[in-house]
């Protein structure tokens, strides 16, 4: 009995945090929805009188922003989903797992093929051949690594299901 009621809160307690992670998330979201827009509205109101290149530069720097924004996007929906459904969540876990891992993955490599034209429009910058994007780079990987874990734990969902089909056979046997 007691057990039960300490599962219970602790699923209380799950969902309360994912529900204030999804609102988190959601500020991250609006907040880089806004910058996004207002970029846009500065490009409209000026973008007459800006240089082709500064305009090139931009549309590159911000080309991985779209990837960046749907990441932001499926966890948002991640924390949704935890915090209606609470531990049963294998699917919504490896779908967002798998949304995040490739959003990253592409806005990582979008960064780094953008840099070197990004750098190439600007102003000479001394030892520019070594320039390296490392937070892209890492942020690539981890998004790599969100893409195998996703497959594992769809992998322990399919383990688990045929777990509780053994469990129901053996069960009717016994």
């Amino acid at each position: 009995m007691k057990a039960t009621a300490t599962l219970e809160a602790e699923q209380v307690r799950f969902r309360k945090r994912n529900r204030q992670f999804y609102w988190l998330a959601t500020l991250a979201l609006i907040a880089a929805l806004m910058v996004v827009a207002l970029t846009i509205i500065v490009v409209v109101l000026k973008g007459a009188t800006m240089r082709t290149m500064t305009l090139q530069q931009l549309a590159l720097a911000w080309a991985p922003a779209v990837f960046y924004v749907w990441a932001l996007w499926a966890v948002r929906g991640l924390f949704a989903a935890l915090s209606k459904k609470g531990f049963a969540f294998h699917d919504a876990i490896a779908r967002a797992l798998t949304h995040v891992g490739w959003a990253l993955t592409l806005g990582t490599l979008v960064s780094i093929l953008a840099m070197p034209f990004v750098i190439s429009l600007g102003p000479p910058i001394v030892g520019r051949f070594a320039i390296l994007n490392a937070p892209a780079l890492t942020l690539g990987v981890v998004g790599l690594a969100l893409i195998a874990i996703a497959s594992m734990i769809r992998r322990a969902a399919q383990v688990e299901a045929k777990a509780v089909s053994l469990q129901a056979v053996l069960e009717d046997f016994i």
